[in-house]
């Protein structure tokens, strides 16, 4: 991944062959063109999720007429997210015995898991 900075607030990072944008909102100083990275995280943690549940929908042929809503629990003292609460909609005529597995596997999202790895940060000049 590639990052760079692109005016005021904006900025861009490159992975593989796309552009990802993130920026701030007015009230931070940013244009509010693009998400933030914070928005980022969360949607990438949702899109984690979603995939999984896609996933166990397809492969028991089950309707995919559902979807996730994710909710930031903020700690203010702290300015950190405290936790995320995930819910996954389900039609009224979903079966009941595949609900407990819809939510065992959306709990198997690899970016949820990850959260709490060591991030080290490191400086290197280059030529």
């Amino acid at each position: 991944m590639k990052i760079t900075f692109e005016g005021n607030k904006k900025v861009k990072v490159r992975v593989k062959n796309f552009d990802i944008w993130t920026d701030q909102p007015k009230n931070h100083g940013g244009d509010e063109t693009a998400p933030t990275p914070i928005d980022l995280f969360l949607a990438s943690l949702g899109s984690c999720s979603g995939v999984f549940v896609l996933n166990f929908l397809k492969q028991h042929a089950l309707p995919e007429n559902v979807y996730l809503t994710l909710e930031p629990v903020w700690n203010i003292s702290d300015y950190v997210i405290d936790r995320i609460e995930v819910t996954i909609h389900i039609p009224a005529d979903f079966p009941p015995k595949y609900e407990h597995a819809l939510l065992e596997v959306a709990r198997r999202c690899l970016v949820a898991r990850h959260v709490k790895i060591r991030h080290d940060i490191r400086l290197q000049k280059d030529a």
